[in-house]
């Protein structure tokens, strides 16, 4: 496993920062609609959908629960990683430099991992798709 760039301690901090909360909620009602909008022959798609479907106006809970997955991503752990490296020594401050655009990316990327769609049967539904 790579080393992470942050300690766990940052990261936990960042995971239960309350100003990122209402950013990641926002971010995930947009990926939502985004999947809504998938044809229905995407990999993973019924499962895709129904969590578009429970998510589309994520409670507190439903999105402080995502909170910790989307943290922890690849970008998100760079883009803090990136703002401490900057001078941000808290989560708040990493929380403000973290952009919009590397919290959707970092929702987008994990979609299919929360709805339950392993990588194995998202790359079989393709490899099915393109044979047809």
């Amino acid at each position: 496993m790579p080393a992470l760039p942050l300690p766990l301690n940052v990261i936990c901090g960042l995971a239960c920062e309350p100003t990122l909360l209402p950013r990641i909620r926002m971010a995930i009602a947009l990926v939502a609609q985004e999947v809504f909008a998938e044809p229905p022959e995407t990999a993973g798609y019924p499962m895709r959908w129904n969590l578009s479907k429970t998510v589309l106006s994520p409670t507190e809970s439903q999105a402080a629960q995502m909170m910790v997955a989307i943290v922890a991503s690849p970008p998100m752990l760079a883009a803090a990683a990136a703002a401490a490296a900057g001078g941000a020594t808290d989560s708040a401050a990493m929380a403000t430099a973290i952009t919009d655009d590397q919290i959707l990316d970092a929702i987008r990327r994990g979609w299919n991992a929360v709805a339950g769609v392993g990588p194995t049967y998202a790359q079989t539904r393709q490899a099915e798709q393109e044979e047809t």
